[in-house]
């Protein structure tokens, strides 16, 4: 980057102290908090803070397009939309200087401070992908069962084990994706809220039992580091898609709430808390499309371990395997 001494400067140099020049890194904070891969028994963790409110229930689930933005929140932006823009930092002239040395000259770079000589603009905001602020989508958009629901398999375990179909419905959700200007984005799924079950049966031979789970939700560990390739003509296209190439660490919290029991000396009714358990998203296809209007997610793994964790009455629940499609727009 070139140094600049321009006499003029100097005053305004005694009165402000300069900025620095260059992106903002994602825009996103780093949740705080301990990730890891799962296990079975307790798993404690440290208390990181999250983001968002713990899920409304009951809602209708077939209304689509339902704001999820806390009331009074504004987005710290310089983007017409609201969404996305340049961060504050990048100083540099509308001049024919050079300023970040990728050969495209100050007056014609849509993003001066960092080098994207091939000047990608995804959403068309005249801000490059490199300076510009994450795509952030968190409108539920669409209804289950072809869109926002989750299928997976809880197995509970105490003397004897037995399987169950669980599906998850998204009621809200936070999915982030940040570009570059090579051909590869970066995607944070930094929060999703999933309504309550339906009553969920569960016969251990010498135990039966019915519970729900409820207030369930997971958050982001990791910012970023999941990613998926992308080629310049589909980027240009207003679409791209690929595989993630790793899985996504989360937090999963909730309640098992055990409704009914055969016998409450081995499992008695009440709630079981799940407090910041370790877990993972299986790798998936990811999708944005329309200029950076709506994402998705399409889950088809059935064996990937999504969190696992012993409740206070000593039954251990897992659950393993995800599908279904998660979509999202602005």
């Amino acid at each position: 980057m070139q140094t600049r001494l321009l006499t003029p400067l100097l005053a305004s140099l005694l009165i402000a102290a300069p900025l620095a020049c260059g992106d903002n890194g994602g825009g996103t904070e780093t949740a705080s908090g301990t990730g890891g891969t799962t296990g079975s028994g307790m798993i404690t963790t440290d208390t990181p803070t999250t983001t968002g409110e713990t899920p409304t229930t009951g809602e209708d689930l077939t209304t689509t397009g339902v704001d999820l933005t806390t009331p009074g929140e504004t987005p710290t932006t310089t983007g017409d939309d609201g969404t996305t823009g340049e961060p504050i930092g990048c100083q540099a002239p509308s001049d024919v200087a050079d300023e970040d040395m990728d050969g495209v000259l100050n007056n014609a770079d849509n993003c001066r401070c960092d080098p994207n000589p091939n000047q990608l603009d995804f959403d068309g905001n005249a801000v490059g992908n490199v300076c510009d602020l994450p795509l952030r989508f968190t409108i539920v958009d669409g209804v289950p069962p072809e869109f926002n629901k989750l299928d997976t398999t809880a197995t509970a375990n105490k003397v004897l084990s037995c399987d169950f179909p669980v599906s998850l419905i998204v009621i809200s959700g936070d999915v982030q994706v940040d570009l570059d200007d090579v051909g590869t984005a970066k995607i944070y799924a930094a929060r999703l809220d999933f309504a309550d079950t339906p009553e969920l049966e569960c016969d251990l031979g010498l135990l039966q039992v019915k519970l729900r789970i409820e207030k369930f939700f997971a958050d982001g560990v990791d910012p970023f580091t999941v990613g998926f390739p992308f080629t310049v003509p589909d980027h240009d296209a207003g679409t791209i898609s690929g595989m993630t190439d790793v899985r996504q660490n989360i937090l999963v919290s909730g309640i098992i709430n055990v409704t009914e029991s055969s016998n409450e000396d081995l499992a008695p009714k009440g709630q079981n808390p799940i407090e910041m358990v370790p877990g993972a998203f299986p790798p998936a296809v990811a999708s944005v499309v329309e200029q950076g209007n709506q994402v998705s997610l399409l889950f088809t793994n059935a064996d990937a371990i999504v969190f696992e964790q012993t409740t206070m009455s000593d039954i251990k629940i897992t659950l393993k395997g995800l599908s279904g499609t998660l979509r999202l727009r602005k």
